[in-house]
């Protein structure tokens, strides 16, 4: 069990490796605040031999602080599927670490090993995955949507996992069902295929990492045109002419929701965080099992909080965020 992250700090011309247990899939934990506490957080983890990464398999995140070339580089975080949460949060970010460039690492580890040069021996890409109808309109999915040689859109909101675009052409030919003539979703997809079947084009977006998908997308699609559109769903409705719509781009929501689950995760006490889960988990099982033994990582935390002045400004730039999307509203 665990949210694996690879956590890298390049400074004075050189990288350090950090791993953290829980950290993948609650990023901004240690983002949200700034250069400062980031340095301190990530210092905070176990520190790695600069060839012990986890492998893209098991990693839900990563973050990359280069205070050299003043950027940040990260991927994880359950808020950052969502798509009024994503966009806020990436606004805020840009706020709280002034005079950094702030980026999303769509290719996951391997882009964070890249940007350090460091060696790596795991594959790159996946393999398709099995494709299932979401149920309903009110959950997160991934949409595809192909261009008939009449000109006519079909659309399959699939559930949600590794982007379609994995599959390649054998796609047209594996879509479940008919499709639908349009749609309504009660949440704004957190991905999305675009199939040009006429013109011979197809562009993908998501927000979660791609695993080099965008990298690989002209080897999947061979004699296609491709285009990576990182997290803009708006290319794919734009070119869907009406047939998918989804709810408006909400950040005043969007913020608010994020500051309320940050201060939820951040605070919280150590029996209700991952690691707390962990030792309590271990206790009960111990007499049903002689010699039960977890990992060092999976039970310690960094146990770091901003402090009052960092949690602050974090919450100047979200009021800020939903002061500029009130006004332009």
């Amino acid at each position: 069990m665990g949210n694996r992250a690879n956590l890298v700090i390049i400074e004075h011309g050189d990288w350090t490796l950090h791993y953290s247990h829980w950290a993948g899939c609650r990023m901004l934990d240690g983002l949200a605040f700034g250069p400062d506490f980031a340095l301190r957080y990530i210092k905070s983890h176990r520190l790695c031999p600069q060839g012990e990464w986890t492998d893209p398999l098991w990693a839900d995140g990563g973050a990359l602080v280069d205070v050299d070339q003043r950027r940040l580089l990260f991927f994880g975080d359950e808020l950052m599927t969502t798509m009024p949460e994503r966009r806020a949060m990436l606004a805020v970010l840009a706020m709280t670490w002034p005079d950094y460039s702030v980026g999303w690492a769509y290719g996951g580890t391997a882009e964070i090993a890249a940007y350090v040069g460091a060696e790596h021996r795991w594959e790159v890409g996946r393999r398709g995955q099995q494709l299932k109808l979401a149920r309903g309109r009110d959950g997160l999915c991934q949409v595809v949507s192909v261009v008939g040689a009449d000109r006519r859109v079909r659309l399959w909101p699939l559930w949600w996992g590794y982007s379609a675009a994995w599959q390649g052409p054998p796609l047209l030919n594996r879509l479940p069902g008919k499709g639908i003539s349009r749609t309504r979703r009660e949440m704004i997809p957190e991905s999305g295929v675009h199939i040009d079947v006429p013109k011979q084009q197809v562009g993908a977006w998501v927000t979660t990492e791609a695993r080099g998908l965008f990298d690989l997308l002209q080897d999947r699609w061979p004699g296609w045109q491709t285009d990576f559109w990182e997290d803009r769903y708006e290319e794919q409705v734009s070119r869907c002419e009406g047939a998918l719509r989804v709810p408006e781009l909400d950040l005043a929501a969007g913020t608010a929701s994020s500051v309320e689950w940050l201060h939820g995760r951040v605070y919280q006490s150590f029996e209700d965080s991952p690691a707390g889960a962990i030792v309590g988990l271990v206790k009960l099982l111990a007499p049903l099992r002689d010699g039960l033994e977890v990992s060092a990582d999976a039970v310690t935390g960094p146990g770091l909080i901003p402090t009052f002045e960092e949690w602050r400004g974090f919450e100047e730039a979200c009021a800020q965020v939903r002061a500029v999307y009130t006004k332009s509203a």
